[in-house]
């Protein structure tokens, strides 16, 4: 393998976060293994208009800034680069495979039954990206036959001018419009897992998105999509729910352009455990079952586990919602929360009063 990081030699290298959290560990332990530098230093966005305005003070023609996700590109009073723009470029001079996840919801769940089905299959996988891990410490130990799965959140995309060889988009809602801008900014650093893909590559999608469905008629690259009509067998697997149904259909996808039979992704779905604070089972107390489903933020997401819940589990007693505004309607699932008869309701704040007045009369 070749890692070509001459531009850091000599240069200070200044992180700028926000909080300081796990994008920086990975990313400050490869360029510090790998690299020449003279100096790593973390810096946190500080509050105020121009929050990001002291990075001006710094020598440019010394100093390298890298921009963790967090922070929307156009505050960023400098030139920057990012540590999966990084990645990207040392995976591509090296020819390793990368596959790419992105979503509203469901990416996560996505990506680690990917890389549990690829390695079921008997395949070198490093699964990295927006799930928690840093895919930079792994390109050590990378073989030419070694694939990277990553779960790319928009945040992530938004920065990216490379796709992956394989890349899927699971849905598309409202989501992170603050952040963006709008909806429609969401939507095309979304549109990033694919937008520069290569003829050899393979887009996978879901067509009931007509977004998803112009950008596969747009593509330069293969594209592939899921029947969302198919069922799939869950009653022998931990996941459940028609939500879980539709991410294991994109994950056998992906694993179809590796070879892997069918059969092989079936048995690997069965054995699969989900992740943390997905429709999670926490315990079975007294007759009742509390489930962790803190990640499913959207509404989207909270309709497809009251659905998913119900069915596998039984009627909901006590559902908790809100949390950080983030301009979503409400309407439509606090008239489900009504239609399922769930007789008591805890809200927290800062949704609380909206999702009050979204109560049907």
């Amino acid at each position: 393998m070749k890692f070509d990081l001459s531009e850091f030699a000599g240069k200070d290298v200044v992180f700028v976060g926000v909080g300081q959290g796990r994008s920086v560990a990975g990313f400050q332990t490869y360029l510090e293994q790998h690299a020449d530098i003279k100096s790593f230093e973390r810096v946190d966005k500080e509050d105020g208009a121009e929050a990001l305005a002291f990075l001006r003070d710094y020598d440019p023609s010394q100093t390298i800034f890298v921009k963790n996700e967090a922070i929307p590109g156009p505050e960023m009073p400098v030139p920057y680069i990012t540590p999966l723009q990084l990645f990207f470029r040392l995976a591509q001079d090296n020819q390793l495979t990368t596959v790419g996840i992105t979503g509203t919801k469901g990416k996560s769940t996505t990506a680690a039954l990917t890389a549990h089905i690829l390695e079921t299959a008997g395949k070198s996988v490093v699964l990295a990206g927006n799930i928690g891990v840093s895919p930079l410490p792994a390109l050590s130990e990378a073989s030419p036959e070694t694939i990277f799965v990553l779960e790319l959140s928009s945040y992530q995309l938004s920065d990216l001018k490379t796709s992956p060889h394989i890349s899927a988009c699971i849905n598309l809602y409202n989501d992170h419009a603050p952040w963006h801008g709008s909806q429609e900014a969401y939507w095309e650093a979304k549109h990033n897992i694919m937008r520069f893909a290569g003829a050899d590559d393979v887009f996978i999608y879901n067509p009931s998105f007509p977004t998803m469905q112009q950008w596969a008629t747009e593509a330069t690259c293969h594209t592939v999509a899921i029947d969302p009509a198919e069922p799939l067998d869950l009653r022998d697997a931990q996941l459940y729910g028609d939500h879980n149904r539709l991410n294991a259909l994109v994950a056998r996808e992906i694993a179809r352009q590796f070879k892997v039979a069918d059969d092989v992704s079936h048995s690997a779905l069965r054995s699969f455990q989900p992740l943390a604070h997905r429709m999670q089972t926490i315990v079975v107390k007294d007759g009742h079952t509390y489930i962790d489903d803190a990640i499913g933020m959207t509404p989207e997401s909270t309709l497809a586990s009251l659905k998913a819940v119900t069915e596998h589990v039984g009627p909901i007693g006590c559902l908790l919602l809100g949390g950080q505004d983030r301009d979503y309607d409400f309407k439509e699932l606090l008239q489900n929360v009504a239609d399922y008869k769930i007789p008591a309701l805890v809200l927290f704040p800062n949704t609380q009063a909206k999702m009050k007045a979204a109560l049907p009369a």
